[in-house]
């Protein structure tokens, strides 16, 4: 409790000097009060200029608001897009249309590989055993399926023959049949077997001779009765 008298009696805190209660007097000069802030370097404390009250200053002109066409738009979208950004409504759900509309990402497509092993294979199923010139001697496989003869370097039996064709005959084996099967393709100069010109087609056998111009061929097959590659793919 407070034990100190001011000279009109109030009690008052030791720690004063001067009597909150009394009114003051006209001669006496109004002290400040100075109260403690966070920090020393406010004014008013640490040496610092007592505060003052602000005077009126120039009135604040509010800025221009943005015209619709300079702003953009925010676009509406779901709830479920994601967490709003900073900035936007979380009751309205509008985000802005920067962060909505992402850059466009290139897309790769993958092909699929064809299998080779899904392909038909051609399996060897004869030859042919150059007799004269220069491919006396060589050997040259017969494919199942259909077998190009001709000029062309691009045929499966290349005859290298100034009076071949390009494509001058085809020498076809048919499994389901198991036949060998020369055909002519249009030739200029036609095409024997054992000397004979073939009128369009002729089934081949063992050891018949062909002649394409002036290369001979013997047919050697390797596929006949009792022998032959099943679907598999065993010789049997």
């Amino acid at each position: 409790m407070a034990d100190k008298r001011c000279e009109n009696g109030h009690f008052i805190d030791e720690s004063w000097d001067l009597c909150p209660y009394c009114p003051a007097e006209q001669a006496e000069a109004e002290i400040p009060v100075v109260r403690p802030t966070r920090f020393a370097s406010e004014p008013g404390v640490g040496g610092g200029s007592p505060p003052t009250a602000p005077g009126p200053g120039p009135r604040a002109v509010p800025a221009p608001a943005p015209s619709p066409a300079a702003a953009p738009r925010p676009v509406p979208v779901p709830s479920s897009a994601g967490p709003l950004l900073g900035g936007s409504n979380p009751a309205s759900g509008v985000r802005r249309a920067e962060a909505v509309a992402p850059a466009p990402m290139e897309r790769t497509v993958a092909v699929q590989k064809v299998d080779p092993g899904l392909q038909p294979k051609r399996y060897v199923v004869g030859w042919l055993v150059g007799l004269n010139g220069t491919v006396r001697g060589e050997s040259y496989p017969v494919r199942m399926g259909r077998n190009v003869l001709g000029r062309d370097r691009r045929s499966d039996i290349v005859v290298n023959d100034d009076q071949a064709s390009s494509h001058h005959a085809d020498l076809v084996f048919r499994p389901e049949e198991r036949r060998f099967i020369l055909m002519d393709h249009n030739s200029t100069n036609g095409t024997y077997v054992n000397e004979t010109e073939i009128e369009p087609r002729r089934d081949l056998i063992d050891e018949d001779v062909i002649r394409i111009g002036s290369h001979r061929f013997l047919f050697m097959p390797l596929c006949r009765d009792g022998f032959f590659w099943d679907d598999e793919g065993v010789l049997k």
